[in-house]
């Protein structure tokens, strides 16, 4: 999740999407993504990739493997005719 100021918070999960470990605050979040998919190759779980994807590939940043929430509600909910 990102902020207005360029930071945010990274929340490791499970792979059962349960939180694995504490909420890690970061003053530079494309920074930490960056770190982080270079070490870890980790799949990332944004609410909204619209809201923090565009400020990642500004800093020339690319993500290997993203799952968008907003987006798999909107196509389940399509599938289902609503």
């Amino acid at each position: 999740m990102g902020d207005e100021r360029g930071g945010g918070v990274l929340q490791p999960l499970d792979d059962g999407g349960r939180p694995a470990g504490p909420a890690e605050p970061v003053a530079d979040l494309a920074a930490a993504v960056a770190a982080r998919e270079a070490a870890e190759r980790p799949r990332w779980v944004w609410a909204s990739a619209a809201t923090v994807y565009p400020a990642l590939l500004r800093a020339g940043i690319r993500l290997d493997r993203c799952h968008d929430v907003e987006l798999t509600e909107a196509l389940l909910l399509g599938h289902a005719g609503r």
